[in-house]
């Protein structure tokens, strides 16, 4: 580049600079102020009917203060049955928690034989989550075949515990 075509560049971007600044002060309060007031006409224009037809077009419905509030006591009512029927249920699981069962391991099963045999047997939920919480661990070169006593309701730990000893 030449020392002139330098100067016509520096030129430009001074020019360029000040028509910014001209038009920035020159125009922005003005349009501030007009935006401003638009919008509070609108928001005083805004009916009942243009509150139903947004709803309707996002498939909502609003309801009265009293309605809400009757559902929010159905609501409590239902989760209060909900508890009392889940504390009858837990009782008898608790029932079921401390049995005992007998699981024999063999030579040769894999940790997800091993796992859904346990979920077959009701020791453990999910053959799935038991087997990638063997893996993960680092179990499942531990695990020895063997008969072992488990009982329902013993954590994934307890139960690792007691087929690696």
């Amino acid at each position: 580049m030449t020392k002139k075509s330098i100067q016509t560049f520096a030129a430009g971007m001074i020019l360029a600079t000040g028509v910014l600044a001209i038009v920035f002060f020159l125009t922005g309060k003005d349009e501030a102020e007009a935006d401003t007031t638009t919008k509070e006409t609108l928001a005083a224009k805004v009916t009942e009917a243009d509150v139903k037809s947004y709803l309707d077009s996002k498939k909502e419905v609003s309801v009265s203060r009293d309605t809400y509030q009757q559902l929010l006591d159905y609501k409590e009512k239902a989760l209060k049955a909900s508890e009392d029927g889940d504390a009858k249920s837990d009782q008898t699981a608790d029932k079921q928690k401390g049995k005992s069962i007998k699981v024999v391991i063999k030579n040769g099963m894999s940790t997800s034989d091993v796992s859904d045999m346990l979920e077959k047997e009701g020791i453990i939920n999910s053959s799935k989550d038991f087997n990638d919480y063997v893996i993960d661990a680092g179990y499942h070169k531990e695990i020895r075949a063997g008969k072992f006593n488990l009982k329902t309701g013993m954590t994934f730990k307890q139960i690792v515990k007691a087929l690696t000893k």
